[in-house]
């Protein structure tokens, strides 16, 4: 197995497990989902690309949103208002085609082709 591939596959299984775990709402508490939700996120046809705490009760990151839409998220779980959610689907997509080649084990290019294989079945 070459390098390459060995990377592809760490990250590949380090991704299918957050997806697990998130899939079957068991990364935070149902505030989490209940605001993905209310902002049009079939969560269980989703891809979550990557979740950092950002304090106590706040959390960022990527997902791909079950119609393709790559979405930077903050959200609250304490104060919905604070919560946000913004369309990177452009700079995603031309990041994913830059590396999609060049560098296969990238986390962006790994979920993206994960999110393709989901919408095949």
């Amino acid at each position: 197995m070459s390098n390459e591939t060995k990377k592809i596959k760490s990250v590949s299984d380090e991704l299918i497990e957050l997806n697990r775990k998130f899939n079957e709402r068991l990364l935070l508490t149902d505030e989490f989902y209940k605001q993905l939700m209310q902002a049009g996120f079939a969560y269980n046809q989703c891809v979550l690309v990557s979740i950092f705490p950002d304090s106590s009760n706040t959390y960022c990151g990527k997902i791909i949103k079950q119609d393709g839409d790559v979405i930077d998220f903050y959200i609250d779980l304490d104060d919905l208002e604070s919560s946000s959610f913004e369309n990177i689907t452009t700079s995603f997509m031309q990041l994913y085609e830059k590396n999609h080649n060049a560098k296969p084990w990238l986390k962006e290019v790994v979920a993206y082709d994960f999110f393709l294989k989901l919408k095949q079945k």
